[in-house]
């Protein structure tokens, strides 16, 4: 169906057409009717000329208004799409019903509404990948296919030492550790991609894992850049570390008092000549290592039932002063030779929620450990201090001391700072890995202070409350 133009448009054609139809059969009927021309015919001549031109006038308005009909929404749609060009996809064309070009507004501002919608969705998934990008624990690195640095993540920035400020810059200029900036040009180059083990000493010597991709985009996946990931494997390594000196650690130990108790258990089936004094003798080895592995299988034991959770405490409200006390008296009688403690109990009673038992058993270890590496005739001294919100308890010898690189690692499950030492004195180095999970089911805390050749101090702290309904944290 036509519109409204192409109506008007129409009519005005066919008005122009009937009124030279109707000039030229004026002029025709004269002309038959008169058969000649005279003055008359050059009057009519000049009224038709007249007619003519007023025929063209009106047809020139016709014309003119036409125009302004179709420009007006044209201006109008133009001003539209160049508002909406600006960035306001909220500018919307309004036009009459009546007007020719309505049908192209309304399509301008539907799809005016579709791109803000589109441009809505898309910044909001920016958004998400933004802030997923910056609080993931990988740091994110990547550099244009120009070699310069394009984004990094808050982690890539603190591995790198780099700020926004280096944005732009070539990544070569920026990055201060060359074996990452051989991996990204490498990558740029054979458009394969590499994995390496870095450590960075400008981020506290941590081991990152880092990969290193090529960036591809579009239909047949043209370069855009290289992407490097950081992944910190530090603490993995640690455990990896810690699993295999286990590993080592149980079999040495195993395998000690089982080498012995085979080895004097074949001297006894061939006792042939063996008075009863040297049997004994044997016997009493192998009773000895056979205690031995038994007490390191309890502890083993004791500490694979700590670790697992679950281990129940008996809370009970008491005066940690007289546990402390307690504890003394038993450590006593477990040495044999007389030991030196030095204790001044608070005057005033300490009361703390804690399980007796098993915090009787924390400080034994402590002391039992203080009195081992104590020279002679020198005491071990225990405090209690009373703390806003917990006690803190302290045991210290006057012993070699502990250097700082091993201070992190005697809480481990069998580590030792004097190995052979530690197997003289019976030791396995377990009881401090016990005593740190004890402590930490109590949601108290465990440290140790020391100096070489000035002694250590181990210390723990009891909060005066703890509101756990008797079960450990997990």
């Amino acid at each position: 169906m036509p519109n409204l133009f192409q109506r008007r448009l129409t009519l005005f054609y066919l008005l122009l057409i009937v009124a030279v139809m109707a000039a030229m059969g004026v002029i025709l009927n004269m002309v038959i009717k008169r058969g000649s021309f005279d003055a008359s015919m050059d009057k009519f001549l000049l009224t038709m000329v007249l007619a003519t031109v007023a025929v063209g006038i009106v047809a020139a308005l016709i014309n003119i208004w036409i125009a302004a009909q179709m420009s007006r929404p044209i201006e109008i749609i133009t001003a539209g799409v160049d508002n909406m060009a600006q960035g306001n996809l909220r500018q919307r064309i309004h036009l009459l019903p009546s007007d020719e070009l309505h049908h192209l507004g309304q399509s301008i501002n539907e799809l005016a509404e579709t791109l803000e919608h589109n441009l809505i969705e898309i910044s909001s998934v920016r958004n998400r990948l933004a802030l997923v990008l910056d609080t993931t624990i990988n740091g994110i690195f990547t550099v244009s296919q120009y070699g310069r640095v394009t984004y990094m993540n808050r982690v890539a920035s603190k591995i790198l030492g780099l700020g926004p400020e280096e944005l732009g810059k070539k990544h070569s200029e920026v990055i201060q550790n060359y074996t990452l900036i051989d991996l990204i040009d490498k990558v740029r180059t054979t458009h394969q991609p590499v994995r390496c083990e870095i450590k960075f000493h400008s981020h506290l010597d941590r081991l990152l894992e880092v990969n290193v991709v090529p960036l591809r985009a579009g239909l047949y996946g043209r370069e855009e850049g290289t992407l490097a990931i950081f992944n910190d494997i530090t603490e993995l390594k640690r455990l990896e570390r810690v699993r295999k000196d286990f590993v080592g650690n149980i079999s040495h130990e195993l395998l000690t008092p089982v080498t012995t108790i085979t080895g004097y258990a074949e001297n006894l089936m061939n006792c042939q000549g063996m008075d009863r004094e040297q049997i004994r003798q044997k016997s009493a080895v192998i009773y000895d290592e056979a205690n031995r592995l038994q007490r390191l299988i309890s502890r083993l034991m004791e500490l694979s039932r700590i670790e697992s959770g679950r281990l129940q405490l008996h809370l009970q409200t008491l005066d940690i002063s007289e546990i402390i006390e307690k504890s003394i008296s038993m450590s006593r009688r477990d040495h044999e030779q007389e030991i030196w403690v030095d204790f001044n109990k608070p005057t005033e009673p300490l009361m703390v929620d804690f399980d007796e038992e098993l915090i009787v058993q924390v400080i034994l270890n402590l002391l039992d450990n203080a009195v081992k590496y104590s020279p002679p005739n020198t005491p071990v001294v225990i405090t209690v201090e009373d703390q806003p919100e917990e006690v803190k308890v302290t045991v210290s010898n006057q012993g070699e001391g502990i250097p700082p690189q091993e201070k992190e690692r005697i809480f481990e499950r069998f580590y030792r700072i004097d190995k052979d030492r530690s197997r003289d004195t019976g030791g396995f180095g377990l009881g401090l890995s016990i005593v740190k999970h004890l402590v930490e089911h109590h949601n108290g805390k465990l440290g140790v202070e020391s100096e070489l050749g000035r002694g250590a101090t181990f210390y723990f702290t009891l909060p005066h409350k703890i509101e756990t309904g008797g079960e450990l944290p997990q």
